[in-house]
C-alpha cells in the first residue's frame, strides 16, 4: 500500500518479478490491456513505472485484500468465494490470452470448489471450467482429464438433480459439452460425448439450457460422428431431447434454436430410410410424437 499525499490518494502497488519471464514488450501491453479494460470486477490501473529494470503497476487500492485471498482465505464466507470465483471468470473471458498468467494461481482452487459444500460455489466453479475450456485452448488442454474427473463427480452425483443441486448440474452439463466441441483431441470422444448427451436436455438453469441446446444443434449440423453413434445408434436419442426441448416452448431454447431443430427434424424425415425413421418415431413417448407430428406438419 502506498498513499499519494500530493492528490490524498490510497493506491496500491504491485512490483513484477525482475526474474521472472514477463519481458518488456509484455509488459506494455498488459498495461494497455487494463488501461482499455473497464469493468465492475477489475480494479483500476491508475499508472506504472517502466524506469530501468523497474516494472511497477499502480493500482485502486482494495482494502477487502485481493482476489486470490478471498479464493483461499480459510474464513471467507461462502459468498465471498462465489464471487471470487466469479471475478475471475470474468477476467478469463474478457481477457483471453492476458489471463493466462493467472491460471496457476487460481485454476487449483477452481478444481477444489468443484466439490464444495455449498451448491453456489459448486455452480460457479463448474461454470469457470467451461469457461476456461472455451477461451483457453491450448493453456487448458493439460488440465481437460482433471476437469473431466470435478465435472463428472457433480454430474453422477446421486442428489444432482435435486432443487439444491440442479443449476450445478446444469452448468457442469454445459461445461462438459464445451470439452466435447473445443478439446475433442484430448478425450475419449467415443465415451464422453455420448455421455454428455445422455445428460440432456437440461432443464434448471434456462440460461445455460439455451446455450447447450444450441451447441447440440451445431453439432448435429456438422454431422458429428461420435455423437450421432456408428449406424445412427444415438439418433432416438437426439430425437428424443428435440422433442422434450421442443414441446417446453421458449423456456429450453431461442426461437433460432427452435428454428434449426424443427429444419434438421425435417432433413431427417426426408433422408432416412423408412425403418430408420419408424424406429426412431417409436422410441418417443405417445405425446412426443404427437407434438412433432404438430410441429412438423404446420
Amino acid at each position: 500500500m502506498l498513499c499519494l499525499s500530493h492528490h490524498n490518494l490510497v493506491v496500491g502497488v504491485k512490483q513484477l518479478d525482475r526474474n521472472g519471464l514477463q519481458g518488456n514488450r509484455e509488459f506494455l501491453v498488459e498495461v494497455l490491456m487494463l488501461s482499455l479494460l473497464h469493468h465492475p470486477n477489475l480494479v483500476n490501473l491508475i499508472g506504472y513505472c517502466a524506469d530501468g529494470d523497474q516494472r511497477l503497476l499502480v493500482y485502486d487500492f482494495m482494502p477487502l485484500g485481493s482476489l486470490e485471498e478471498h479464493l483461499h482465505g480459510q474464513r471467507k464466507t461462502v459468498e465471498e468465494r462465489r464471487i471470487a470465483i466469479c471475478i475471475f471468470e470474468d477476467v478469463a473471458e474478457q481477457c483471453r490470452e492476458a489471463a493466462l498468467k493467472y491460471y496457476d494461481t487460481y485454476l487449483p482452487f477452481l478444481f477444489e470448489a468443484c466439490n464444495d459444500y455449498n451448491s453456489d460455489v459448486r455452480q460457479a466453479a463448474v461454470y469457470g471450467l467451461g469457461v476456461c475450456a472455451e477461451f483457453e485452448g491450448g493453456a487448458f488442454k493439460p488440465l481437460v482429464g482433471e476437469a473431466l474427473s470435478r465435472l463428472n463427480v457433480v454430474i453422477r452425483h446421486p442428489n444432482a438433480l435435486q432443487p439444491d443441486n440442479v443449476m450445478a448440474y446444469d452448468n457442469a452439463v454445459s461445461a462438459l459439452g464445451k470439452i466435447c466441441q473445443f478439446h475433442r483431441g484430448s478425450i475419449d470422444s467415443a465415451q464422453v460425448v455420448p455421455t454428455w448427451l445422455s445428460c440432456l436436455p437440461i432443464k434448471g438453469d434456462l440460461i445455460e439450457a439455451k446455450v447447450v441446446h444450441d451447441r447440440l444443434c451445431s453439432m448435429i449440423e456438422m454431422s458429428d460422428w461420435e455423437l450421432l453413434g456408428p449406424i445412427n445408434q444415438y439418433l432416438p436419442q437426439i430425437v428424443a431431447v428435440f422433442a422434450e426441448v421442443l414441446c417446453a416452448g421458449k423456456d429450453l431454447a431461442t426461437e433460432q434454436t427452435i428454428s434449426r431443430m424443427i429444419n434438421l427434424l425435417r432433413q431427417l424425415q426426408q433422408t432416412l430410410p423408412p425403418s430408420t425413421l419408424a424406429s426412431t418415431w417409436s422410441s418417443l413417448q405417445p405425446q412426443q410424437q404427437l407434438a412433432l407430428q404438430s410441429i412438423l406438419s404446420s
